[in-house]
């Protein structure tokens, strides 16, 4: 049998991956090339953002004002 992860552990993962992305383009941020600063700041705020989604989904004692619904 496959043990599937749950929502929970893949939202959790997802906002670690986000957090290693976050780290690794924190430097380019400041780089010379503003093509890359630019993408260097996308990027930043996409992995930022990505964070705050799963924090909003993953985290108990939030305000649960989302319509979705959620199996406890």
């Amino acid at each position: 049998m496959t043990y599937l992860s749950s929502r929970l552990d893949l939202v959790q993962e997802g906002i670690q991956n986000c957090q290693s992305a976050t780290a690794k383009v924190s430097g380019l941020r400041s780089h010379g090339d503003p093509a890359i600063k630019e993408l260097a700041d996308a990027i930043h705020f996409l992995s930022f953002g990505v964070q705050q989604i799963g924090l909003a989904l993953s985290d108990k004692g939030r305000d649960d004002n989302l319509p979705i619904q959620r199996v406890e």
